[in-house]
């Protein structure tokens, strides 16, 4: 790929400085990234990269909402994640030069940054700090994603709602999130597969036990400890 002008590649690296393994490159390496990786738009619900189609690039969330999903040819889907701002993902696929296998998806309209896959393997293969970033970042997926089974299996649907907002405060994977979410409840049916009404019935019984205050598009968590243990306690 081609580098960008001067002036853009100075831009991406102001967006850049935001993502704390970027600051943690050399400066040849910081170098390499602003130049070669790109800021997309796409609106609410497009498609930002599709099940099957060949893993060009790492995924991170400028400004907006995302998540990874899985389709069936009925049109049915299973919500693996939410991605918020800040947050990154697809390394695996990246590091593998496979076909992706989920669908990535903006939920409301987004900001997007393209790593492309020859600059992330490049950073992989001389850059210990990302070496070390890529690995945190895989070791704490997988860790999301087992969760993420096991609450679609065994949890009531109320204590899924509260574990999918619970999902998005994660220091190494979305550093960035804070206690008011900038989040309807159709986004969260979008994260949960569960339908705007469903999710209103949850909504309310988490604000009635203290744990959330609901606002107009916007949720604030009061007790994130607390909603993060709701409906674990049968498991």
């Amino acid at each position: 790929m081609a580098a960008v002008p001067r002036a853009m590649a100075q831009a991406m690296e102001q967006h850049l400085q935001q993502h704390d393994w970027f600051n943690a490159l050399s400066p040849e390496h910081r170098k390499l990234a602003a130049a070669t990786t790109q800021l997309a738009r796409f609106f609410a619900d497009s498609f930002i990269a599709r099940r099957g189609e060949l893993s060009e690039y790492w995924v991170g969330v400028h400004e907006g909402l995302i998540k990874l999903a899985v389709y069936n040819v009925d049109g049915r889907s299973s919500t693996l994640s939410g991605v918020p701002e800040g947050g990154w993902c697809g390394e695996g696929s990246v590091i593998k030069r496979e076909p992706r296998r989920y669908d990535v998806i903006a939920v409301r309209a987004s900001q997007i940054l393209l790593v492309p896959a020859d600059t992330f393997h490049r950073l992989m293969a001389e850059s210990l700090p990302f070496n070390a970033f890529v690995i945190r970042q895989l070791n704490e997926r997988m860790g999301q994603f087992i969760a993420t089974v096991q609450n679609e299996r065994l949890l009531d649907v109320d204590a899924r709602v509260a574990q999918a907002i619970a999902q998005l405060f994660h220091p190494m994977l979305y550093p960035r999130t804070s206690k008011v979410l900038e989040l309807s409840q159709e986004e969260i049916g979008l994260l949960t597969g569960l339908s705007r009404q469903r999710v209103n019935q949850a909504m309310r019984r988490l604000a009635e036990l203290g744990l959330v205050e609901i606002s107009y598009q916007s949720i604030r968590v009061v007790d994130l400890d607390g909603l993060r243990a709701f409906g674990m306690a049968s498991l």
